[in-house]
């Protein structure tokens, strides 16, 4: 597989591209989240936990949503290039030697 070189270009359209979904979709789950958790705590009368409880669904639900992200980034076509993940030096030896002992 041909590597091509990693530019300033390059990083920020991947970066923009980072940033851009990410605060899109974390503020969609995050309000839908937020929502779903006040109707719960308001009909249980704990209106008054919403801001803290609120921070740890924001958590919970930020964490599966950036590595949603992340997963989108990597699958994606970019205009010149696209992002692959390639076995390490060090698997590629020990498949070597594993095939090799075989």
């Amino acid at each position: 597989m041909e590597e091509i070189e990693v530019t300033w270009d390059r990083a920020i359209r991947i970066w923009w591209s980072l940033a851009w979904q990410g605060v899109l979709f974390s503020v969609i789950a995050g309000a839908l989240a937020g929502f779903i958790l006040g109707a719960i705590l308001g009909a249980l009368g704990m209106g008054e936990s919403i801001e803290k409880y609120g921070q740890l669904v924001g958590l919970l639900v930020g964490i599966p949503v950036g590595i949603w992200v992340v997963k989108i980034v990597l699958t994606k076509q970019f205009r010149s290039f696209s992002i692959a993940l390639v076995p390490s030096t060090e698997v590629l030896l020990e498949k070597t030697i594993n095939e090799s002992n075989a």
